[in-house]
This record gives C-alpha cells, structure tokens and sequence, in this order.
C-alpha cells in the first residue's frame, strides 16, 4: 500500500485563495494523502469555500477562537495519521506532481528526514513584484544540505516551511512550545528540525508561494525580519552545524544527577565566555569535575556551546548567561553583572574563576562594585593586550599556563601585578585512557589495514593551525612516495576546515584512495590517539599524546620545536610545545625529517612513547594542579 501522506492546512480569513490552494492538493498525481483543515476562527467566508469541495480524504476542524499558525497547526496534527507530514499554506498552491516526487524522494532516501523544493513566487500586487524575484533567486539558490547549513551559519534561512515533507517519526522527536510565540510562522519548529536532520532540496519547483498585502509576512515584515535575525544568532543553531561530527557522537541520554556538596566553604563560580570544543574548555571541565570530586561546591556560568552537554553528562551544574562577543560595552555590563550578582546571591559564591575575555571583564566589575574575590587564568598568548591591565590588576592571583604566558603578563603589566602571576601547567588526568571508548575500531571506521601507520593530527582549525594542518599535508604528500602504507588523520573543525578538505580530496585522489581522513571535532579524542604511530600538536593535544605513550611532533601556533624527547623536554615545556614560542616557523622539510626520524625504526617510537606516558605523569598530572589552584582560592578568601 502508497504511504500515506497528511497535509496539514491551519487557515484564517483566506476567502480570495482557500479554494485555489485545496484544489492543488486536490489534483495531486499521487492520491494516498490526507487534508487536514484548520479554520482557525476566520470572519470571512472561508468555510464556506471549504464546503464547496467534497472530498473523503477532507477533514475540517473549525477552532472556537483564533490561536495563530503554531497552535492551530498543532491541533491538526493531533488528528494525523500519515507517515510523512507537510505544512500547506492556505494562500499558496502545490503543482500537481509535488505529492509524488516529495514522497518518493524521502522513500529512496531513508537517512534523509525531511526534503523541500524550489519556488516559484508569484504576485498580482505589482508593488511586490520586486519582492517577489528577490525571494524566488534566493531561496532557489541554496539546494544541498551543506549549502543550507552554511547560510543559516551566516545568518538567513533558506527553508520555506510549507515547502517541507517531514517524516513523522521525526516530527514526534521535537519537543517545542505550542504556545503562539512572538512571530506565528513556525521558524522555531524548523530550526529544530534542521537541528535534528538534514534537509535537502529536490531540484524542481513544486511550491508557489504567494505574496499579497494581507500575508502574514507582509504585514509584519519589519518583526519578521528582526525576530528570525534572533533567532539565527542563538549559538545552539550554529554550533549545531559547526560542530555537527561533535554532536553525532554524543550520548544525550546518559545524564548523572547535579550533585553539590551544599556544605562546602568554598563557592566557586567558574565564568567562561562560552564552551567550545577547544584546550580550554576541555580544562575548565577536567578542573571542575576535580574539584566537584574534592567536595568543592562549582557551578560554571557560561553563553554555553558544544561542551554544554559533556559537562551535564558529569552532573555540573552549568548556568547561561548572555555573552555575544569578547568586549562588553559598559550599557552591556551592567546588565550582565546584575545576572551574574543574582546567581552569585543564589548559589552562595564567595570566588570567582574566570578564563576568557568577556569573563575577566565581567569580574573585574564584581570585584569593584561588591569586593568578590576572583582569579584568572590565561590561557595562551592570543588575548588582546589592552585587556589585561583593567582585569588582572585587582585579581587575587593571575594563573599562567606556560612560561612564555607568565613572561608576557610581567612584560604587560610590570610592577603593577606584584607577586600575583604563578605558573601553573594544565593537568592531565592518569586514567584519561581508561575511561575513554577505547573499543571503538578507528581503522575498520575509516577502512585502514591493520598494517598502515598513522599521523595524528588534533586541532581547532582556526588561526595559524589551519596552516599547520596545510603544512602536514604537504609534508605527507612528499612522505607517501616512500611510505605508500600511510595515513593521516585530522581531528577538529573550524574556518579552516573546507579548505583543507579540498586539499586532502586532492590527495586522496593522486593516492587513488582515501589517506586523508579529515573526521571532524571529536567528543573523545583518545581512540584516534591510541591507534595513530605519531600524534602531531600542541599544548594539550601534545600532553594527551603522550599520556596515550605515543610519540609527540610539537607543532602550534607560534611555530615548530620537534620531537618532544628527554633531551628537549625542558625546551618543550618552555615554550609550551610550539603553542606560545618555538624554535622556526612550521616547514615542510623539518616535519618531514622528524616524521622520517620516527617511522625508520619501531623500536624508537616504543621507547619515546614510553618515555613521554612517564615524564607526563610526573609534569601534569592533574590532581596536582588541582590541588595549587584550591591554594589559590583558599589564601583568596583570606585576605
């Protein structure tokens, strides 16, 4: 039997189009469909132009009061039993073949959970005829997938809702409001969506959309606009996509309860800008899950971001706050700090952790105007140097990651910081190897013999690491000549990302086979560790190589400082391996020459492998670090 398909069509007071629009469904080439009509109150003739059409796949509910699109739309779909849904405007009109394509699009496309159409837009009005070219051109001009996601990144929606088959099933995994919301056009809906499954275009127009003075979008044109501009710049939309490999891995079921010892002394409030995949972040929770375990009561404040989930999953309570950019104007400010007071108050905090720009900024502030104690850690050298003078003067104690970091605060602000900047290297837990997916087949994943090496590289592709990763394929192009049996594996996602692919399709297509694996960000990035020969990059990345007993090409944003060996370690370890100084630039010959140096002799990987896991553990085991930074709080607290 054909798939039944239920066309849901809320209406109000569409008197001039309604029998149009139900003629179109009418005279579909496919026939197993169902039309759901919601008169949503309407105070025209609406209903009696329903009536004129008979037909038993029909089905007319008439609402007492007028609810809007959302609601409306709702009670329709209470009643629907097809397996594919469609929103159906009652101005607009479905050409006839619309049904059939839709349906048998989504039938040979099962991973696939909605599909759409191009437009035609059409107007009697001549004074939207203009609007009505524009809005054709560019809804059309977006198709696949990975173009619809790179608009809605940038900001504009290329999906015309009623343009929409859905699946049902998918449609029953969105939870959303059927309250009317601000703007009834069910754009909060189709995000959610888009959130939940590709969506795709069939390359054929099956949709006229009409534009006239009384539409919905006419009369609210200005709110329209304003209100999906909004809604678009949600982070959650966008980290979506950016970070879409990220999200697929994943478990969203898995939750432990928020558990704070409500006894502790110490409050703290660890106040980050946002969480994206990147070595801080992965800091920030490492730290408050040891601190959490210490019996120390955390909760993190933050604009959110990918790693929102994982720190859920560990049961930390995490609180968003608005912070859309780096600087905050002083209008800005004062609203934050006002948020951030009321938490403080709530939660009981007593000091305050912060990380990031918007963080030191908002701080600072709270220190001023209500004396908290804060403390600040800075991560690297990519902070503005305007910012530390006003954020870390009155800090209790500035933390720097690396040498290179603490020598750049003293430069900056000489005298003025006194006895506050301490060194304190990011920690790495002993059993990150053992409570990672270790069972997870990386080779039968990306269809690599048992017997090929494997560079790893791990990175945000962002800044001078994008160049890095052009640097290693470079290097491993000139490699393959001699090592026909190897791999390179990019972990991470970024700017950078789409034109990296495009250089390693070039590579993979000279090879005649994929030896470039670019996999995206990773929720666990130790399984790519664990099955690689080489682990290749910087500050973090270079200490869980090693925790992993791998061998360490360091390599980051300042340039390249080599094998990470016993006899350069200390070289390493100043220059935080290659990402805040370095010996040279990155270049070809050098990498090539060390990657050589590695793969010519297995014994030698084995041993500075084994080497590494140990000076690891001894250097940056966590616990340690864990354990000043709580000092640090403490002496806080008591001046």
């Amino acid at each position: 039997m054909r798939t039944l398909i239920s066309i849901i069509m809320p209406v109000y007071n569409c008197e001039e189009f309604i029998e149009e629009s139900i003629r179109s469904i009418y005279e579909q080439t496919y026939t197993n469909w169902e039309l759901i009509i919601v008169n949503d109150a309407s105070e025209d003739s609406t209903v009696e132009k329903i009536s004129q059409i008979q037909d038993e796949r029909i089905h007319v509910i008439n609402l007492r009061e007028h609810q809007g699109i959302t609601s409306a739309f709702a009670e329709g779909y209470k009643f629907a039993k097809g397996d594919f849904i469609i929103r159906h405007d009652g101005d607009d009109i479905s050409l006839p073949t619309r049904l059939e394509i839709q349906q048998s699009y989504l039938q040979n496309n099962p991973k696939i959970g909605m599909v759409s159409c191009l437009i035609s837009c059409f107007t009697r009005d001549q004074s939207l005829r203009k609007d009505c070219i524009f809005i054709e051109r560019i809804q059309n001009h977006y198709k696949g997938n990975g173009e619809i996601e790179k608009a809605i990144i940038a900001g504009f929606l290329p999906v015309i809702f009623p343009t929409l088959m859905i699946r049902k099933e998918l449609m029953d995994k969105v939870i959303y409001d059927t309250k009317t919301p601000l703007f009834d056009d069910q754009t909060e809906l189709l995000l959610e969506l888009i959130k939940l499954s590709p969506v795709e275009k069939v390359n054929t127009i099956l949709y006229s959309y009409r534009r006239h003075k009384d539409a919905y979008h006419v009369v609210n044109q200005k709110e329209y606009v304003k209100y999906t501009c909004k809604l678009l710049k949600d982070p959650s939309v966008r980290n979506c996509f950016q970070f879409k490999e990220f999200y697929k891995d994943l478990n969203f079921d898995v939750r432990r309860e928020i558990q704070m010892n409500e006894n502790s002394k110490l409050r703290v409030l660890m106040l980050i800008d946002a969480l994206n995949v990147g070595g801080t972040e992965t800091h920030v929770l490492n730290i408050t899950k040891k601190l959490m375990n210490m019996g120390i009561y955390v909760v993190v404040a933050t604009s959110g971001g990918p790693m929102e989930v994982i720190m859920k999953s560990y049961g930390i309570k995490v609180i968003k706050i608005p912070i859309d950019g780096d600087y905050i104007s002083n209008k800005k400010k004062f609203g934050r700090v006002k948020i951030l007071k009321t938490i403080i108050d709530k939660e009981k905090i007593n000091v305050i952790h912060c990380h990031l720009f918007a963080s030191m900024q908002l701080a600072s502030e709270l220190y001023r105007m209500y004396k908290i104690p804060y403390v600040v850690t800075i991560h690297g050298l990519f902070y503005p140097g305007n910012i530390f003078y006003s954020t870390c003067i009155q800090a209790s104690k500035v933390i720097a990651v690396s040498k290179p970091v603490g020598e750049m605060l003293y430069n900056k602000l000489g005298d003025k910081v006194g006895d506050k900047i301490v060194i304190i290297p990011n920690g790495i837990s002993r059993d990150l190897v053992d409570n990672s997916h270790r069972d997870i087949d990386i080779r039968k994943e990306l269809d690599i013999p048992k017997s090929a090496g494997i560079l790893c590289y791990c990175s945000r592709l962002d800044w001078n690491k994008t160049n890095v990763a052009r640097v290693l394929l470079f290097s491993f192009s000139q490699l393959l000549e001699e090592y026909s049996n190897l791999h390179v594996i990019i972990v991470g996602d970024g700017p950078g990302r789409e034109s990296l692919e495009k250089e390693a399709q070039v590579i993979n297509e000279m090879s005649k086979k994929d030896v470039v694996h670019m996999v995206g960000a990773k929720v666990d990035v130790i399984p790519y560790y664990l099955q690689s020969s080489i682990i290749i990059g910087t500050a973090r990345v270079a200490l869980e190589g090693m925790m992993c007993g791998k061998p360490v090409i360091a390599i980051g944003n300042q340039g390249y400082t080599g094998i990470v060996t016993e006899s350069t370690k200390d070289l390493q370890l100043d220059m935080y391996f290659g990402d805040h100084d370095a010996v040279e630039k990155p270049n070809v010959t050098n990498l090539v020459k060390d990657i050589r140096y590695l793969l010519r002799k297995k014994g030698r990987v084995e041993k500075i492998g084994k080497w590494g896991r140990s000076w690891c553990e001894k250097m940056f085991d966590i616990d340690n670090c864990v354990k000043e930074i709580v000092k640090i709080y403490i002496n806080a607290l008591n001046k």
